[in-house]
């Protein structure tokens, strides 16, 4: 008889032993649960670095939005300063204007000032 005849014939004696079946059964029942086990345990890994990084992100894009609503708010207070500052320039400046404008109209035709231009600008 040729070797993997015998072979098999040991193989179908083992097998019709209940014992050695139902050793087989629990040691192919736990080993696919290892499998399982292995698999599931890298997919909950990627899972939870999966969720680890989206909340690191969610963080810092809440911090990012802070950041540039405090730089939008200083921003639209300089801005309202700066208009203030505008609006007294342009007062100041129109001022002056009617000021240097009730000089000139009190200048004399031949250069002259008048005694009471004279007297106004000593009592600034």
């Amino acid at each position: 008889m040729p070797e993997g005849a015998v072979m098999l014939s040991y193989i179908g004696a083992i097998l019709q032993s209940r014992a050695v079946c139902s050793v087989l059964a629990v040691v192919a029942v736990l080993g696919g649960l290892l499998v399982w086990h292995t698999v599931d345990k890298s997919s909950a890994v990627r899972q939870a670095v999966a969720v680890y990084v989206a909340d690191v992100e969610l963080t810092a894009t809440r911090v990012q939005l802070e950041e540039l609503k405090r730089r939008q708010d200083l921003t639209a207070k300089a801005n309202r300063h700066l208009q203030t500052e505008i609006q007294k320039a342009s007062s100041e400046a129109a001022a002056i204007e009617e000021e240097l404008k009730l000089y000139v109209s009190t200048v004399e035709e031949n250069c002259t000032v008048g005694p009471d231009l004279i007297e106004r600008l000593r009592n600034r």
